[in-house]
């Protein structure tokens, strides 16, 4: 049954589609007759790719938030994002995740296959509408503790981080960035605003959020803070943020331009 396969017209034509399919995915990303991940069109591409780098780019930053060995991952779909490809969102996801913890980054196609390799347990389940909008929510388990991010697409197509760990903080997921935790005390914002500007770092950018209905007299509420900047930050004002009264954490995120 495969003798017309053999042909040399046969042959040449195989060489033409191969090729023809390299280059389309090099190209726009897009695959065709894959034998481990999903098939998708240059329609069907172009319609989730803005999911797929909310994707990435959210697992690059819960990863850099996230201290320790990766030990699990859940993956929480809300509304209609990923809906049609959960599995090419996964494997982004996963790609942004991994990528802070090899040598050679992951991609699309082998994210899945390297984390299973790792003996990384991934988790996915799907939800109504979070706060009106189709959403994405990655959960970082590692040996140390757990981070949530959460993120959706605007209407823009811009990815934009919309929640961490449970509070609520909105910015564009791009470039240089301090993720901060804080008690939530007077002069904390004005003291870290001045502390970067005189180490010359300039400030595009600064999205604040606080616990919600935190109702305990004893203890006070935990802040959060997503700062970007227009260059990366130099470990010693990160560790001069450290040590500023109130800061209970600070990390630098890296994420594309």
């Amino acid at each position: 049954p495969h003798i017309g396969g053999s042909t040399e017209e046969a042959q040449e034509t195989v060489g033409i589609r191969i090729a023809e399919q390299v280059r389309d995915y090099l190209r726009s990303g897009v695959v065709l007759n894959a034998v481990n991940m999903p098939s998708i069109n240059a329609e069907q591409y172009e319609r989730i790719r803005p999911d797929l780098d909310l994707a990435e780019r959210l697992g690059s930053f819960a990863a850099q938030i996230a201290s320790g060995r990766p030990g699990h991952i859940t993956l929480i779909y809300s509304g209609n994002l990923g809906k049609t490809s959960s599995g090419l969102v996964r494997n982004a996801a996963l790609a942004g995740i991994l990528k802070h913890h090899l040598s050679q980054p992951p991609n699309l196609i082998n994210a899945n296959r390297i984390a299973e390799k790792r003996g990384l347990s991934i988790s996915e389940s799907r939800h109504g509408r979070s706060y009106g909008s189709d959403s994405l929510t990655i959960v970082v388990q590692t040996d140390e503790g757990r981070h949530t991010a959460e993120g959706t697409v605007f209407a823009d197509g811009s990815p934009r981080l919309i929640r961490v760990d449970g509070i609520y903080v909105e910015t564009r997921l791009i470039g240089h960035m301090i993720f901060t935790k804080n008690i939530d005390v007077p002069g904390v914002i004005g003291r870290m605003g001045t502390l970067l500007g005189e180490n010359q770092i300039n400030i595009a950018d600064f999205s604040l959020g606080r616990e919600e209905n935190h109702r305990s007299a004893d203890q006070r509420a935990i802040a959060v803070a997503v700062v970007r900047i227009d260059e990366p930050l130099p470990n010693t004002v990160l560790q001069k943020l450290l040590r500023l009264e109130a800061v209970r954490y600070a990390q630098t995120i890296e994420l594309p331009e």
